[in-house]
């Protein structure tokens, strides 16, 4: 199993409580459920020890693994949640990150 975090901000004009609805509605109803997905939790960013967090929104996923994630995001059971995030996700802030717990 890999862990997968995936960090981004949204798209100015856009408001928390939006992406929120949506994020709860469609983003948290479709993803957890694709296969390969073993947990999927998001979180708002509030704040960071040192100057301004790098981002608004962290994704905390366990998957299979990361080929198998990479899978998830192009299939169509996916289609409606990565259309729809354009809509709230600044695709320019997207940073994603994987690897394994250290045991």
């Amino acid at each position: 199993m890999q862990k997968v975090f995936l960090m981004y901000s949204l798209k100015k004009g856009v408001s928390m409580e939006d992406y929120k609805k949506w994020s709860r509605e469609v983003d948290q109803q479709i993803t957890p459920k694709q296969e390969g997905v073993n947990k999927f939790e998001i979180y708002e960013i509030k704040g960071a020890e040192k100057g301004t967090p790098p981002c608004q929104i962290m994704e905390d996923i366990d998957v299979e693994s990361w080929e198998k994630w990479q899978g998830v995001l192009k299939s169509k059971g996916m289609e409606r949640v990565v259309k729809e995030w354009n809509r709230y996700g600044d695709a320019d802030t997207v940073v994603s990150v994987w690897g394994n717990k250290v045991e």
